[in-house]
């Protein structure tokens, strides 16, 4: 005897959806938006599938343009991300709830129990997987402050909010180790002007006392890698988070190479 199937349609739309929402089965939410020539324009809202707001977003012509924020079911926020002709562009940030979860991003539980929110820089749609903050539970409401140019302001006092491996760049000429010694490796101050250096990235790797940061320089070319110790004044001074400020040194230094040019 041949089984017959029942045609499974969209779920009862909750009363907080627009009338006009359309739903997707694939990612389980209601999409209420303009469509212009059968594509997305505008700003779109999402609710999941009981009606709990999903994400915002906005399309130009079918492709996300500019800002858009994702919630986990629980309502916390969950994603924000900012969109360039439909690719990934500037700081993306990715968090679990309040209550420790992260059901909706399975990979973030490899981060480790102890880190709560993510922040990558993006460039045009590639990952910077070089340039990220790790945050704890201190930092998920409340992040390092900077400044108009993505430069962290008191860095050194923010530290608690921050979890080793996260990476930082020096921005200064150089900075002054624990044995007053200058360290001119990896700055990008040096590197825009073209000087000599050597190229790397700083890895924060904890705090040894109250007042003094080990940070570990691990070089481009593979060579085992350095570490320092430096004190929290010298580390807001001469040090920023690269998720914050890499998209801002990205574009002055391609600026000075074409005034070279």
């Amino acid at each position: 005897m041949k089984r017959r199937y029942a045609e499974k349609g969209p779920p009862i739309r909750p009363e907080v959806v627009a009338d006009g929402a359309v739903y997707d089965p694939k990612h389980q939410t209601w999409g209420d938006g303009l469509l212009v020539d059968r594509k997305r324009s505008g700003p779109w809202t999402f609710h999941y599938s009981d009606g709990t707001l999903a994400g915002n977003a906005i399309y130009e012509k079918g492709l996300l343009e500019g800002s858009a924020e994702w919630f986990h079911r629980s309502g916390d926020l969950r994603e924000r991300v900012s969109y360039v002709g439909g690719k990934v562009h500037g700081k993306q940030v990715f968090q679990r709830t309040k209550k420790g979860k992260a059901s909706e991003l399975p990979w973030f539980e490899k981060l480790g129990k102890d880190i709560w929110r993510y922040e990558v820089a993006r460039a045009h749609g590639d990952g910077e997987a070089r340039h990220f903050t790790f945050y704890n539970r201190n930092g998920v409401d409340e992040q390092v402050p900077t400044d108009a140019d993505g430069r962290s302001i008191g860095l050194g006092d923010h530290l608690a909010k921050v979890e080793p491996q996260t990476i930082l760049m020096l921005v200064e000429e150089c900075f002054i180790d624990d044995e007053d010694q200058e360290v001119h490796a990896g700055s990008v101050s040096r590197l825009a002007r073209g000087a000599s250096t050597a190229k790397g990235r700083y890895i924060y790797v904890g705090m040894e006392m109250d007042d003094l940061a080990r940070l570990r320089f691990a070089y481009d070319d593979g060579s085992d890698p350095d570490d320092f110790f430096v004190d929290t004044n010298e580390l807001s001074r001469a040090f920023t988070l690269a998720a914050d400020y890499y998209l801002t040194s990205l574009a002055f230094t391609a600026s000075n190479r074409k005034k070279k040019a």
